[in-house]
């Protein structure tokens, strides 16, 4: 005779079976839409390395893994730490003097410093008195190609409103990447209003500045990336790397008058896949290889984060058996709706294994035209370099809005991003429970011994 088991326990149990595999439902559209609407608000100002927007979005991020229940995936924080060499230049030291000559007309402008006038960048010389100064718009399209100039000793006069973000980001004393240029011309920010009116009768206005701005001082500019852990079971001692990066470029020239780079599929999109995730497997049954949730910061300044952490990671570097980076998932190209791509696929069996993954949910694997070249462009590259299998997934393109003030929200395809998210749920479960670790293909051993020597 067969005893049925208490009410209790077979309660709990069908609880259980119906929480458990249910977690994949967490990663809806509306929760999608959420997430990666607060990291390219035009309040995260681009999320530039460095930058105010950058800090949010990374507090922003620690805060939700907490939430979720995560561990913190460094001894104490929920930061991995590194430095970079940058410059600190202070608006509030500067001087400039403006004389405007206009037929026999002289008009003086003298600008008090960080009220009237603020320093956008440094320069390798700290005074001067030069004629001919460029004196222009934000918007001016001559002086679009100045600013891309690679020198140049004349100081740039730029005229922007107070609400621009270049005049927002040049208050007070600020950090910077990097180091001076040689022959660095210096370019200061005007408060629109302060200039004469232009000519209206077709002839030219001439500019001479007489300028002062303190040699900047070099640095060590602390910055973060954010991690959080999901421990295993019976692999404990081995780790997959679910990451992407949450740094994009900042504010640059405006656009049809929006200078802000938004970034939201390069890579909010990315980002907000891998909080979805986290969120979702931190209440599922226990992986049986921890999982780490790493978000970086540099990418968009030469793979600097993921470099730091590579070098000096919180977990021992030859432990890690796979890196699954995901990068811009939210604009598929027309007719890959629901299709992703992985960067050198040729070179491991990361392919084989996450197409697999992908089709429980409906997603397949598609070929694009740039994936080959493209596997060295991304946060996978640092791993890599260690012979860490390591790729990077994608599901768009490199579409016309790249790195360019339109990369918005308004523009990605939530839809089509959900399932690729929902899909990469399996795919970290695949890497995180399977027997066998990933392995290099033939072509990719060569790959990575050339990248050794």
């Amino acid at each position: 005779m067969k005893t049925r088991p208490p009410l209790r326990l077979l309660f709990g149990l069908l609880a259980s079976a119906a929480v458990l595999p249910a977690q994949i439902d967490t990663i809806t559209e509306a929760r999608v839409r959420e997430a990666v609407s607060w990291l390219a608000d035009d309040a995260r100002a681009g999320r530039d390395t460095p930058s105010q927007g950058l800090e949010d979005a990374a507090q922003w991020l620690a805060k939700r893994f907490e939430a979720a229940g995560l561990q913190q995936g460094t001894k104490g924080s929920w930061f991995h730490e590194y430095t970079l060499p940058g410059l600190r230049v202070d608006s509030r030291e500067i001087e400039l003097k403006l004389v405007r000559k206009h037929k026999d007309k002289e008009t003086t402008l003298d600008l008090q410093p960080d009220v009237d006038v603020r320093l956008w960048s440094a320069a390798d010389t700290a005074s001067g008195e030069t004629e001919a100064t460029t004196v222009a718009q934000a918007d001016d399209p001559v002086l679009q190609r100045l600013l891309g100039a690679e020198s140049g000793r004349r100081p740039i006069v730029i005229e922007v409103p107070t609400d621009h973000p270049f005049w927002l980001g040049a208050a007070g004393a600020r950090t910077m990447l990097g180091g001076r240029r040689a022959a660095a011309r210096p370019i200061f920010l005007v408060k629109k209003g302060l200039f004469p009116e232009l000519p209206t009768d077709g002839t030219e206005a001439t500019w001479t500045a007489t300028w002062k701005a303190p040699a900047p001082e070099k640095v060590e500019i602390p910055l973060k990336n954010v991690v959080g852990m999901i421990p295993g079971t019976t692999k404990r001692d081995e780790y997959v790397i679910v990451s992407a990066h949450y740094d994009h470029i900042g504010t640059g020239s405006p656009a049809e008058g929006d200078s802000i780079n938004n970034g939201a599929d390069d890579d909010a999109s990315g980002t907000t896949a891998v909080l979805l995730l986290a969120e979702a497997l931190a209440r599922e049954k226990p992986p049986a290889r921890n999982i780490l949730f790493v978000c970086f910061s540099g990418e968009e300044k030469g793979l600097r984060g993921s470099a730091a952490f590579a070098e000096h990671p919180p977990v021992p570097r030859e432990q890690i058996v796979a890196n699954i980076n995901i990068e811009m998932i939210g604009r598929p190209e027309e007719g890959k709706q629901g299709m992703a791509w992985i960067t050198g696929a040729d070179l491991s069996d990361f392919a084989a294994i996450a197409g697999d993954a992908l089709q429980l949910q409906g997603v397949a694997l598609t070929e694009f035209r740039m994936a080959g070249q493209l596997f060295a462009q991304s946060d996978n590259y640092s791993f890599a370099k260690y012979g860490i299998v390591a790729h990077s997934l994608s599901a768009g393109s490199l579409h016309k809005d790249y790195h360019r003030p339109s990369d918005e929200v308004a523009k990605l395809d939530i839809p089509h991003m959900t399932k690729i998210t929902r899909g990469l749920f399996e795919v970290v479960r695949a890497f995180a429970d399977r027997e066998p670790k990933p392995v290099w293909s033939e072509a990719g051993k060569k790959r990575i011994e050339r990248l050794r020597k």
